[in-house]
C-alpha cells in the first residue's frame, strides 16, 4: 500500500510513527537531525536503531556520548548502512526487524518500541534506481504494518530526478533541510 498522500514537516522529533523521506545537504545539518531524532526516540523510551555509513557513524556517537548517559546510549545501535542494503549482496531494503535479534539482547517483539534512521546509499549498478523504488515500496508497506516510525535519509546530490519522483511516492513525510 502506498502512502495516499504526503506531508511536509519541519521538526521530525515531534513524528511518533510513519515514513518519512529526508533530502539532505549539510553534513552538520544531517547529524543535528540524527541527534534530535535520537534523543526524541528516548524520551519515548524507545530503542533507536541507526543505520549509516563508516564516515557518520563515529561523529554521531561522539555527539551522542557528550549528550547520554551509558544506560540511554545502550539503547541506541549502529548498523553499518552497506551492510544493511547490501546483506544479500545485492541492493535492497532489509526489515529492520531481521536485525533486532542480534543488536538488542533479550528482544521480542512484545516489549519494546524501536524507531529507524537509515542514511540510504548505494553502488553504482545497473538498475539501481528501479531497485531503489522498489525496496522503498516494500519498506513502507513494514512501516505501516508495524507501525514504527522509520526516517529514510538521501544526500540530494545523489537522487535524480526520476528517483526523486519515485520516493515521494512512497513516503508519509517529507523533510528538506
Amino acid at each position: 500500500m502506498e502512502s495516499l498522500h504526503l506531508k511536509e514537516v519541519h521538526e521530525i522529533q515531534d513524528l511518533t510513527k510513519g515514513h518519512v523521506l529526508y533530502f539532505f545537504k549539510n553534513p552538520d545539518h544531517y547529524i543535528s537531525n540524527v541527534i534530535e531524532f535520537v534523543l526524541s526516540g528516548l524520551e519515548r523510551n524507545e530503542y533507536c536503531i541507526i543505520i549509516e555509513n563508516d564516515r557518520m557513524t563515529p561523529l554521531i556517537k561522539k555527539s551522542l556520548t557528550e549528550k547520554l548517559n551509558n544506560n540511554c546510549l545502550k539503547k541506541v545501535m549502529f548498523v553499518n548502512n552497506y551492510d544493511f542494503y547490501y546483506a544479500k549482496g545485492d541492493f535492497r531494503v532489509n526489515s529492520i526487524f531481521d536485525y533486532l535479534p542480534n543488536l538488542i539482547e533479550g528482544y521480542s517483539e512484545q516489549d519494546l518500541a524501536v524507531r529507524s534512521w537509515a542514511h540510504v546509499e548505494w553502488r553504482e549498478e545497473p538498475e539501481v534506481c528501479k531497485k531503489l523504488s522498489v525496496s522503498e515500496k516494500e519498506a513502507d508497506l513494514i512501516v505501516a504494518k508495524t507501525k514504527l516510525l522509520s526516517v529514510c535519509a538521501y544526500d540530494s546530490e545523489r537522487v535524480s530526478n526520476e528517483l526523486k519522483e519515485s520516493l515521494l511516492s512512497c513516503h508519509n513525510f517529507l523533510v528538506n533541510e
